[in-house]
């Protein structure tokens, strides 16, 4: 075990914090006037996703986070549990459907994405920043939004995205994938 006092706090360290791994985003050092440095600090737990505003002192050691950055390929998907191939060594890894519900929406068989191991066990996916997706439907005009300058799109995976007038269906539209919205129309 590695341990890092929270005075060496930077950007996207990775520690232990109540037995689960939390990313390090923010870190701010406060000299009150007096008493003891503190330090403000954003961590986000790498299990749920989950932001945590925490105060420390400047004194604290935590343990440094074992994480591995690897690059896996989604396979298949059996009730909560989805199956995914290390493509470094072609080993088979899975996780279950509560460490990627967030990015559910872009889990598509035979995608790349980065996945980060502890414990030996997959605990994250991430999809790439964005994706490309064709058009399979749109949903029906409503009296209400004939003068919009956007309709909603259905892809092939189930989602709505809102789109401009001039996309039709089998287009392919590149899409965020941090915050669900239509970046622009793909040439083929």
């Amino acid at each position: 075990m590695i341990f890092c006092n929270s005075n060496n706090f930077k950007n996207g360290l990775k520690i232990i914090f109540n037995k689960v791994p939390f990313n390090i985003e923010h870190v701010e050092f406060v000299k009150p006037g007096k008493g003891q440095t503190f330090i403000r600090t954003k961590i986000r737990n790498l299990i749920n996703n989950r932001l945590l505003e925490k105060t420390l002192r400047s004194n604290e050691n935590f343990e440094l986070a074992d994480i591995e950055n690897i690059k896996i390929s989604f396979l298949y998907k059996s009730e909560d549990t989805f199956y995914f191939m290390n493509l470094k060594n072609y080993d088979q890894i899975s996780t279950k459907y509560n460490n990627i519900k967030n990015v559910l929406n872009w889990i598509l068989q035979g995608e790349k994405y980065s996945g980060l191991v502890w414990n030996k066990n997959l605990i994250s996916v991430i999809p790439k920043k964005f994706m490309n997706f064709k058009i399979y439907d749109f949903e029906k005009f409503s009296k209400n939004n004939v003068n919009s300058k956007n309709k909603l799109a259905i892809l092939k995976n189930g989602i709505k995205i809102c789109v401009p007038l001039f996309i039709k269906i089998n287009d392919i539209i590149k899409i965020d994938t941090k915050n669900s919205k239509y970046v622009s129309r793909v040439k083929q």
